[in-house]
């Protein structure tokens, strides 16, 4: 279920971006990658109360046992930060160009987690 959630919420990323609506693209990008990883983590038993929690657990479980590249670690992070200054932070504007440079990587990393799943 995570799985299929994940995949629709690119899919409505995917359609923010192509209507101008850069903030919802984030989140909508950053909660794919959220779900992908909560799938992850049922598969691998692992739990995680809070969104920091699933960063530390990702980190924890994946990064640092080299099982995911750093890089997958820190674009998690980032996609994390901006879309809390894109929900909450009144004075920070996603930009279409900031927005536009996730969409290949959250689809890369969405990919990549979903072949972990399937080992």
């Amino acid at each position: 279920m995570q799985v299929e959630r994940a995949q629709r919420f690119l899919g409505q990323a995917d359609e923010m971006m192509t209507m101008g609506y850069s903030d919802m693209a984030v989140n909508r990008y950053y909660y794919a990658c959220f779900h992908i990883v909560q799938a992850l983590f049922i598969r691998k038993e692992i739990v995680a109360h809070t969104h920091s929690g699933m960063l530390t657990q990702f980190s924890n479980h994946f990064v640092r046992t080299g099982r995911v590249q750093l890089e997958d670690g820190s674009f998690l992070a980032r996609l994390f930060q901006l879309r809390q200054k894109a929900d909450y932070n009144c004075a920070y504007d996603i930009s279409k160009e900031e927005a536009l440079s996730l969409k290949e990587p959250t689809h890369n990393f969405i990919g990549k987690i979903n072949s972990l799943i399937n080992e």
